[in-house]
């Protein structure tokens, strides 16, 4: 009874995080495909340039820099790494690039607390899921559950951090980086960029909380059909 009353309230808080944050990935891409601004940026550098020049602002050239086809730009502390997509598509991306950069700039302990607690937390969760089926744990469920839950609001809080950090100051970057270039659309393109981070920060926010909380609904709906079976 307990994790089928844990799931119900999981379920619910998922709902009403994303009606708040209003988690709409269309419209980001709906921002995004601006023809006329995307013809503008694509006559700048290629990203790798970009991101070095932004380095080199940040006064942190050490960083290493690789570009990939079809893959999410994230920085990576365990390599100190950058890792770019080749795509020049989108005006976005000075601002994307200028979000890692400001990522491979912040408090390293707080990165590296980041990367190995939400590792711990996954190992933390798929132990809890095995002993939990195996039988070792069996009447625990609303222990493990509160575990579980105070690990994804430490998760959250320290992620959070880090992400609405480098979405808010990024924008002034590709800002500064634009001018520099002497791109004459710089505060159309600015203008665009407050937009996608009005919506981009709310999103973010859900995916991050909403994709550790499904962690929480699996583990208890599965302790509600171990409960009815045994």
């Amino acid at each position: 009874m307990e994790s089928l009353i844990i799931f119900i309230l999981v379920v619910i808080t998922i709902v009403i995080l994303k009606t708040m944050l209003g988690s709409n990935k269309k419209i980001i891409m709906q921002i995004a495909n601006n023809e006329k601004l995307n013809n503008i940026v694509q006559k700048l550098p290629d990203n790798i340039n970009i991101c070095k020049e932004i380095l080199k602002k940040l006064d942190n050239e050490k960083v290493k820099i690789e570009e990939q086809e079809n893959t999410n730009c994230f920085y990576f502390i365990a390599t100190d790494k950058i890792i770019l997509n080749k795509d020049k598509k989108y005006f976005t991306r000075v601002q994307t690039i200028a979000h890692e950069c400001i990522h491979s700039t912040q408090n390293k302990k707080i990165l590296w607390f980041n990367y190995i607690f939400a590792n711990l937390l996954n190992i933390f969760w798929l132990i809890t899921m095995i002993l939990t089926i195996a039988g070792v744990i069996i009447t625990q469920y609303a222990l493990f559950s509160a575990i579980i839950l105070i690990c994804i609001i430490i998760f959250y809080v320290i992620r959070s951090y880090l992400e609405i950090e480098a979405m808010t100051k990024a924008k002034y970057i590709a800002k500064e980086y634009l001018e520099e270039n002497q791109v004459k659309e710089t505060d159309e393109i600015v203008e665009e960029y407050e937009k996608l981070n009005n919506v981009g920060i709310k999103f973010t926010c859900y995916k991050l909380i909403s994709s550790k909380l499904y962690l929480l609904a699996i583990y208890t709906i599965m302790g509600c059909i171990l409960n009815f079976i045994r």
